[in-house]
């Protein structure tokens, strides 16, 4: 008889060493591939068809500045500029300066319900710009409500809201949030031991804001000036609803594609376009490169707050009043949406729900579209940008710095150049997409990956190497270790960033009105064909459920996540 012995694995013994692991150079290829695909030759055949004759391909023998020239032989094409760069830069000095006292306001001063305020504040930035472009003109329009009153109460005649006023005011409106956040989280960090010490040295509250709080809040304020920029320099929709006969760059480029489909002109637009805008990124990065300051030391201790009444009194008053003008358009846009009589009279004659159920019959398909377009773009940003996120923190290997210029720089482009971009590249050759839907999530993927690409990366920085470093110890495979380690770490910072990344696309609109087809038309186009035809209920109506969708969405994310709204944009 035998005795059998049962015997345990030994768990300090070796493990069986495992094969290669390809997942990362698969995945790199992958990267390599959509970054070629994608980014890089639509922006380069862009640049070289914008060299070539109406209708042709870029060759040796038919290179040409034509499309060029026309920026000194047309004075439309002189106009769209000078507005363009005058628009620019109104845009981005007037919201700066509206948004820096109320910034310090919300930072500084002991004011009630700052939630709220930070809350209300993502409004503007959340709601399609041209549906409240459009409000505008119903309050200050030639027979607007507010001009009305003003006359007939007060004798004064209002500016006309189409042209240069109305595109600035309503541009300023919706944007000046994105310096207030990041100014007010930054003067809400700020070391108070900074200015007590200046206070005990005889330092002026003058003084101490001038040399102090300005300097430390000068970095936050020109990235947030730079967004502007960016945004009014690519913006369509509002010059195309207030601009009248007005021309910029954005509604010229539209004028060229969907007048007379001249890709080649449109391009020579784009890059003109382009180049503005890097040298004006340019500009404004070397000024903040000048003038860098750092605090030595920390705490856990906010700054001192004011507690005047008198001072408390100017802070409530400005930033309530600064955002109920920048959450106006909205209201007067849900007021409109109940108006079912509204035969150009004063205020209208009849009010139901008559519009919302002509919005619920007969817009579900754009809304349905915007729906999948947006989901398939936002999943896409989170694959990708998740890995490349991942790689450009954690690997060390050469041309790490093309990896982040390639996909920051469609962040930096305007969305109506992007759009451009890709019509001139797939409308014709071997791959032709026009009309389809895989264009329209192509060019809301590459306009967004930055958004996941940022947030990965600062989630991946926070995390320890060490604990990625034991699972691999332990045997893991690195996809296994990205699945049951990184992937959990990290998944605020990626949800984060896919929040902003869907609700900004559900409303898209530069980048959408250079790619839509009759089939693939989105809540953005119906809003924008429904104003072109005068049916402002209706348009109005579309435009308050696509506002309530976004905000429900970004709500309840919220709430997963444990974050605020503002802590989102912020």
């Amino acid at each position: 008889m035998t005795a059998t012995v049962e015997t345990t694995p030994n768990r300090f013994a070796p493990r069986r060493k495992r094969g290669p692991d390809f997942l990362p150079y698969v995945a790199g290829g992958l990267t390599l591939f959509v970054l070629v695909a994608f980014l890089a030759y639509p922006i380069l055949t862009t640049m070289a068809n914008s060299f070539a004759p109406a209708g042709e391909a870029l060759n040796w023998a038919n290179a040409t500045l034509d499309n060029f020239k026309r920026f000194w032989t047309s004075a439309l094409y002189q106009r769209a500029l000078i507005n363009t760069l005058v628009i620019g830069v109104a845009v981005t000095v007037l919201a700066t300066l509206v948004a820096l006292p109320a910034a310090y306001f919300v930072a500084r001063v002991d004011m009630r319900f700052k939630p709220l305020i930070l809350s209300l504040s993502i409004i503007p930035l959340i709601s399609p710009p041209f549906i409240g472009a459009y409000a505008w003109v119903i309050l200050f329009g030639r027979s607007g409500i507010l001009t009305h009153y003003a006359n007939a109460w007060f004798g004064l005649q209002m500016p006309p809201i189409y042209g240069h006023f109305g595109v600035i005011l309503a541009l300023v409106l919706s944007n000046f949030t994105y310096v207030f956040l990041f100014v007010q989280g930054a003067l809400s960090a700020v070391d108070p031991h900074l200015e007590e010490s200046a206070r005990v040295m005889g330092a002026s509250r003058a003084r101490i804001l001038r040399t102090i709080v300005l300097p430390l809040a000068l970095p936050p304020m020109l990235a947030g000036a730079m967004i502007i920029l960016i945004e009014a320099l690519g913006e369509f929709g509002v010059p195309a609803i207030l601009g009248g006969e007005m021309y910029v760059l954005s509604t010229l480029m539209y004028f060229q594609i969907h007048g007379y489909f001249n890709l080649n002109a449109a391009a020579a637009i784009a890059l003109v376009n382009v180049a503005i805008t890097l040298i004006a990124i340019v500009l404004l990065v070397r000024f903040n490169k000048k003038r860098k300051f750092v605090t030595v030391g920390s705490t856990t201790r906010r700054a001192a707050r004011h507690t005047g009444l008198g001072i408390k009194i100017v802070a409530n008053v400005y930033v309530w009043g600064l955002l109920f003008l920048a959450i106006l358009p909205q209201i007067v846009i849900l007021f409109t949406s109940f108006a079912e009589r509204w035969p150009g009279t004063l205020w209208p004659l009849q009010y139901g729900w008559g519009n919302y159920q002509y919005v619920f019959s007969r817009m579900v398909e754009p809304m349905q579209n915007s729906l999948i377009l947006a989901t398939i773009a936002t999943v896409s940003c989170v694959l990708f940008g998740t890995l490349t996120g991942y790689v450009a923190e954690r690997k060390k290997f050469a041309g790490k710095w093309a990896l982040d210029l390639t996909i920051m720089l469609p962040f930096i482009l305007p969305g109506i150049v992007t759009g451009v971009a890709l019509l001139v590249t797939f409308n014709s050759g071997p791959v032709v997409l026009t009309g389809t839907a895989l264009i329209l999530v192509i060019g809301y993927f590459v306009r967004r990956i930055a958004y996941i690409y940022r947030s990965v990366v600062a989630a991946v920085a926070q995390v320890d190497p060490k604990m990625e470093e034991a699972s691999t110890v332990a045997g893991a495979t690195w996809g296994m270790t990205m699945r049951k380690v990184t992937i959990p770490l990290i998944a605020p910072g990626i949800l984060a960033g896919a929040i902003i990344v869907f609700t900004t696309l559900i409303s898209e609109m530069s980048t959408t009105v250079m790619l839509y087809s009759a089939r693939w038309k989105t809540v953005s186009i119906a809003i924008y064909e429904r104003l072109e035809s005068q049916e402002i209920q209706a348009a109005a109506a579309i435009g308050s459920v696509a506002i309530l969708v976004t905000l429900v969405l970004v709500f309840s994310a919220t709430k997963i996540i444990g974050k605020s709204m503002s802590d989102l944009f912020s």
